[in-house]
């Protein structure tokens, strides 16, 4: 969907019209269960999109023999996939540079987080559409505007990719990721309902504009997993009808952030305090195990439900996010204090004066307790 983006004679803010937006909205989302199934919905939406010629780009470990199967298999295929091995910044340039993708329609990424990154980044600089086929429901990128991609001095940062056009995703393949990636998709969703809250600190204190339309698309993404009774996470293939509801949520976490035109609906103080242990204790968890428990501790300095939401952390199997992953208290104080560096000029619970030494310390205190 698109609105003029030219400026109007109207009172604008920024020096565009606050009445015009500009975004890009995904048409299809297809759940099938089966690799036919799979290929044959990919043909459907080449076809409805009139795209003639499909590049298929997968990481290069176990996503690699699906992609050369759907690749077989696609009436439109450019070929043999393009493998994605990091998701530095030379290899998003060599994938919008290969000749199979600067001679599609369009591309279609088959993989996890870092191959789905590369390809929108590599979409936006090439400025084709994309379609994606998530391979895990780990988070909230599969369907979001935003990219994460590590540049040239080895930093991670967070940037503007491709919105898919399309998200197809095969529910045998999701169904056998490893559990621990569907816990980590959980606790992305979990993030929601905390960054909502920051989200109002800051337009409260007049550093940001509410966007009721993606606050309320991030709610019921929030919904759609905390609402229901947790299902536990531990081992064998997740119920069918949960992954419905978390392909929706992800996806609908998404269109947020294209619609808010920023990351602001799903990413606060939690995100913060993930950044913060990214950067003290690297390697510490998933990235959406992070956010989990980050979400839990930003919720009682917010003076939110943090009990029932670390019970649902537990309950879902995501003991050790519960649990502060095992960190001494003095530790992940030093990581709660670290977090508003990550992006000084994002406003949230962790900027408040009242959030002092001695309240940080005592959540965490209780939150481990």
């Amino acid at each position: 969907m698109r609105a003029d983006r030219s400026a109007a004679a109207t009172p604008a803010r920024h020096g565009v019209a606050v009445w015009r937006r500009y975004m890009e909205l995904p048409r299809y989302l297809r759940a099938v269960s089966g690799r036919d199934q799979l290929a044959g919905a990919l043909d459907e939406l080449a076809a409805g999109l009139e795209f003639e010629r499909l590049a298929v780009v997968s990481g290069a470990t176990f996503t690699a023999p699906l992609a050369r199967e759907l690749s077989a298999a696609l009436h439109r295929s450019a070929g043999e996939p393009l493998g994605i091995g990091t998701n530095a910044e030379s290899e998003v340039a060599r994938i919008a540079a290969a000749p199979a993708v600067r001679e599609a329609d369009a591309v279609v990424a088959v993989g996890g987080g870092k191959t789905i990154d590369v390809a929108k980044s590599a979409c936006a600089l090439a400025e084709l559409p994309l379609i994606v086929v998530p391979t895990q429901l780990t988070a909230d990128g599969i369907a979001s505007p935003v990219s994460v991609i590590r540049d040239s001095d080895g930093r991670l940062r967070s940037g503007s990719g491709r919105l898919p056009i399309a998200v197809a995703v095969d529910l045998d393949v999701v169904a056998a990721a490893p559990v621990a990636r569907t816990r980590a998709g959980v606790g992305d969703l979990l993030a929601n309902a905390c960054a909502l809250h920051d989200w109002r600190l800051a337009a409260a204190a007049g550093d940001e504009e509410l966007d009721d339309f993606a606050a309320l698309l991030s709610q019921s993404a929030f919904d759609l997993v905390y609402a229901a009774p947790p299902v536990e996470l531990t081992g064998g293939p997740p119920p069918e009808e949960f992954l419905h509801r978390l392909l929706r949520g992800l996806v609908l976490s998404g269109l947020a952030m294209e619609i808010a035109g920023s990351s602001r609906p799903c990413s606060g103080s939690e995100h913060l305090i993930s950044h913060a242990l990214d950067s003290l204790h690297p390697g510490t968890a998933q990235h959406g195990e992070q956010v989990a428990f980050g979400a839990v501790l930003a919720t009682h300095l917010q003076g939110g439900d943090w009990r029932g939401l670390r019970d649902f952390l537990r309950a879902a199997g995501l003991q050790e996010a519960a649990r502060g992953f095992g960190l001494p208290a003095g530790e992940l104080v030093q990581v709660v204090r670290a977090a508003p560096s990550m992006r000084p000029a994002r406003h949230t619970v962790l900027s408040e004066p009242r959030v002092t030494e001695a309240a940080v310390e005592r959540a965490v205190a209780e939150v481990l307790a």
